[in-house]
């Protein structure tokens, strides 16, 4: 303590009093370290000033209607969900039928060219092809969204239609439907009388594997090659 009180009675006065001043005044050099958080808001307290609270919610509000609709689609398909355009006149959102009608007009332009759409009974149903492919959209609406029924024939339709090849019965106990037996050859036995289920036709391979296919995109020909194919011969002649 001694060697501390002779040190500073050694500081002369003036010296000493331009110190406290010194150390009363900010450190301008130091101000730099502020300046990236001050210019971005970043760490900014409550009572900053208005505009720099305010302007984050000024670029929320200039999203229009259709720009909201469509991030919430792309929500949706991230979530491997399907938004149906029926929620749209419930709350919260609450739209009318015109509503309703401009906004899928307004998605239809090039800004949203991720965006598609399906169709089942009636009803539109959306997702973005970004994060979603067009075949787990379809599966997903069939299995979501139709009975059991309708998501066979559309099951059936689509693999003939798009690579094209019969289906599998047994495919139909896997994900995502995860049908039992017994449901599906209910199924099939409802569909042979139904009218709009006629096109579905079940074809046998040699090893007595049933498959389906349907006769309006498929021959029987045809499906009963490539069902032995798939299921017989391609594993004798690799």
């Amino acid at each position: 303590m001694m060697i501390e009180q002779n040190a500073s009675a050694s500081i002369p006065q003036d010296i000493a009093d331009d110190a406290d001043i010194a150390l009363e005044q900010p450190d301008i050099s130091r101000r730099r370290w502020l300046l990236p958080l001050s210019e971005t808001g970043v760490g900014r307290s409550a009572n900053t000033s208005t505009d720099t609270v305010e302007e984050p919610v000024a670029e929320v509000a200039e999203l229009s209607a259709e720009q909201h609709l469509a991030n919430a689609i792309r929500q949706c398909s991230k979530e491997g969900e399907l938004l149906a355009i029926s929620t749209l006149y419930d709350a919260p959102y609450s739209l009318t039928e015109e509503d309703v009608a401009q906004l899928e007009t307004a998605l239809k332009s090039d800004e949203f060219i991720d965006i598609a759409h399906l169709s089942l009974n009636g009803e539109d149903y959306f997702y973005s092809d970004e994060f979603m492919s067009d075949n787990f959209a379809q599966l997903q609406l069939l299995n979501r969204h139709a009975d059991i029924c309708t998501a066979i024939a559309g099951v059936v339709r689509f693999e003939c239609e798009t690579y094209p090849r019969p289906l599998k019965q047994s495919m139909l106990m896997s994900e995502p439907f995860q049908y039992t037996a017994s449901e599906i050859e209910d199924a099939l036995t409802l569909m042979k009388t139904h009218p709009d289920f006629q096109d579905i036709q079940q074809v046998l391979a040699s090893n007595d594997a049933p498959y389906l296919f349907s006769n309006t995109l498929m021959s029987y020909g045809k499906a009963r090659g490539l069902t032995e194919w798939i299921e017989v011969e391609q594993h004798e002649n690799p």
